[in-house]
């Protein structure tokens, strides 16, 4: 998901664009040889918008560029090539397949994207203000009052997104540690989407953590490609931020995966087709992968939850595979489950033969999971089902994807929910996971 950030005087709007991308991802539509246009799904998307929360109530957000897109402990340490995981998963290697296990059972994870009652605020604070999770239990927990009335099970919210809250850092730019309220925070959110049995993907970083740095009223958002190209500064983010937040929900069944970053795509330089954002300080894929593993392999050591990673279209599915780890003599990631994202500018899109990116049509309306030939389950992440939700879900399962998780409950795009609830509804025994 990207997002516009409008600076108006002292206020900023984050807004996505109806088209469901921004203008700097004209290089997505490559021309080379092995790219050609298909016809799909031929429903028109509704973009309806629901406007009012998709960014902080205090603070500036004063970008140079209007074009900014768009979340005790355990000893089993998992082999990552393996990615195995205990407690509210089950113990259960993931297979690959059309379901996810949780608990003693196999679910498609129908839920949605929170993502954020303030972008970047949630969790943590910082010089404009404390308005996280824990002065908002009312508004949020109507919020998932909504989710779980429609039959929704899983809520996938954003954390730190582009470090504007959430973590502490010296003058020279290495993390320390956790900021204040983060854990409050953290542990109010458990309790709303427990008390409502709603399982929890919380989203790590953004891809704005890789954007240049912006100062406004004390607060820097972004500009943290450092933490991920320095080694050191890469294993203090893990070491003191991530894995101390880890620790602190080892075993917590309510946390059903933790997401490493949202759509690293648009913050890579070098990906096969790269297409990074224009606001990007792009990172190599070889730093991200170092800290990607890291990540995965902590939530592995430390928690009893999935690890997944939030890639922005099927066009690059395969770089997050075990195969094309090594063949480029990177670590492997251990994903438990991949999570593709879907809007409309890439139906028509496709990859014919391409040697690092395969045959792959973008669209999962299109693209069977099957004939993706992964080694674990997908889920379609983000999507947009402002209208015809029962039909849109039905194409999805029919195609083979383990979960569907619909853009969103307060950012932009409404979403169908009596379309939701009636397919849930039908659907009961494949997405009622266990109570929590």
């Amino acid at each position: 998901m990207h997002r516009l950030v409008l600076v108006l005087g002292s206020l900023a709007l984050a807004c996505q664009l109806d088209d469901g991308f921004e203008t700097t991802f004209a290089a997505d539509f490559d021309t080379t040889s092995s790219m050609t246009t298909t016809t799909t799904w031929g429903t028109t998307w509704d973009t309806t918008t629901t406007w009012g929360t998709t960014a902080p109530t205090t603070g500036v957000e004063t970008s140079s560029s209007t074009s900014t897109s768009t979340t005790s402990t355990t000893s089993t340490t998992s082999d990552t090539s393996t990615s195995s995981s205990s407690g509210t998963t089950g113990g259960q290697d993931v297979p690959p397949g059309s379901t996810i296990p949780v608990g003693d059972g196999d679910y498609f994870l129908l839920g949605a994207n929170y993502p954020w009652l303030n972008y970047g605020g949630d969790f943590g604070s910082n010089n404009w203000g404390t308005y996280g999770v824990h002065t908002k239990q009312a508004e949020v927990g109507a919020h998932f009052d909504a989710l779980q009335s429609h039959g929704l099970r899983v809520a996938r919210w954003f954390v730190f997104t582009d470090g504007r809250a959430g973590i502490s850092f010296s003058g020279d730019g290495n993390p320390t540690g956790l900021g204040e309220h983060v854990l409050e925070d953290m542990h109010e959110a458990v309790a709303i989407a427990r008390a409502r049995g709603i399982y929890l993907v919380p989203v790590l970083l953004d891809f704005h953590w890789m954007f240049w740095a912006q100062h406004n009223n004390g607060v820097q958002t972004g500009g943290r490609s450092d933490t991920l190209e320095d080694p050191a500064k890469r294993a203090a983010l893990v070491e003191a931020a991530i894995v101390p937040l880890l620790q602190e929900f080892a075993d917590e069944p309510a946390i059903l995966a933790w997401e490493i970053m949202n759509e690293p795509e648009w913050s890579i330089a070098d990906l096969p087709a790269a297409s990074p954002d224009g606001g990007a300080d792009a990172v190599p894929l070889a730093d991200f992968y170092a800290f990607a593993a890291t990540v995965s392999e902590a939530v592995h050591t430390h928690t009893s939850a999935y690890v997944t990673l939030g890639s922005a279209s099927l066009k690059w599915y395969r770089v997050w595979t075990p195969e094309f780890a090594s063949s480029h003599g990177l670590p492997p990631l251990g994903l438990d489950f991949y999570q593709t994202h879907y809007y409309p500018w890439m139906d028509g899109q496709q990859w014919n033969g391409d040697p690092e990116l395969g045959t792959v049509q973008f669209s999962p309306t299109v693209q069977a999971y099957a004939d993706l030939g992964l080694d674990r389950p997908m889920v379609v992440g983000e999507f947009i089902v402002s209208d015809q939700a029962a039909a849109r879900l039905d194409v999805l399962r029919a195609n083979g994807y383990a979960g569907a998780w619909p853009w969103s409950v307060t950012s932009v795009y409404s979403l169908d929910l009596v379309g939701l609830k009636m397919w849930a509804d039908t659907h009961a025994a494949l997405v009622g996971l266990p109570p929590l």
